[in-house]
């Protein structure tokens, strides 16, 4: 704990300094793969398996993004002062974040299409009137690069469900707003240590 007061004390006192020490360093790398690693088994583990919420086609893009999250992170961390290996592993983590913040925003836009449209056909309204469809979305993904990850990866990147029909929400927010935020906060930190690794590099 007391180190963790110091690094943030560091932080306060130097940040540029500080985000320069860090972002050469293993652990800030193996924390963002951790984070991605954290949503890609809460998505398969709490809300397919447990609460058996089927992944719409956006939602195993998001997957998608969380996976080069993480591979990013890996990469990274295989040796932080090795610019080849920070090279890559940013292109692909600020591809990841800025990718899955669009797809975020796209779902969450769908499940506010696809619920209006409950409520008007809830009180007997006209569907093609208000634009139906909004909801509707492919079970054949396609992933960058042609990868068929669905093929591969069945169980965590076949879209067997419906673009923003799901219900579930905590403390007011639903799934794609939580993806949303997630993103928000990768984008911050992933800004922090590049703004970082950047002064390093021009340091020298």
């Amino acid at each position: 704990m007391s180190s963790l007061t110091m690094q943030w004390s560091n932080l306060k006192s130097n940040p540029t300094q500080t985000l320069i020490e860090w972002q050469n360093q293993r652990w800030i790398w193996f924390l963002m793969s951790g984070a991605a690693l954290f949503l890609i088994l809460s998505a398969m583990g709490y809300f397919q398996w447990f609460l058996e919420m089927d992944p719409c086609e956006i939602c195993v893009y998001i997957r998608f993004s969380q996976v080069c999250i993480l591979i990013s992170g890996l990469i990274i961390a295989i040796k932080p002062n090795n610019l080849t290996l920070k090279v890559i592993g940013m292109a692909l983590a600020w591809y990841a974040v800025i990718q899955g913040m669009a797809w975020s925003i796209e779902l969450a836009v769908l499940h506010d299409a696809s619920h209006v449209l409950d409520n008007v056909m809830a009180e007997g309204g006209d569907l093609f009137a208000a634009g139906g469809g909004g909801g509707a979305c492919s079970t054949e993904p396609k992933f960058p690069l042609g990868l068929p990850m669905h093929i591969w990866f069945p169980y965590e990147f076949q879209p067997s469900g419906i673009c923003g029909e799901d219900d579930w929400s905590l403390l007011g927010l639903n799934m794609a707003q939580y993806c949303i935020i997630a993103y928000g906060c990768f984008i911050s930190a992933l800004g922090a240590v590049t703004y970082g690794w950047v002064r390093s590099l021009i340091k020298k």
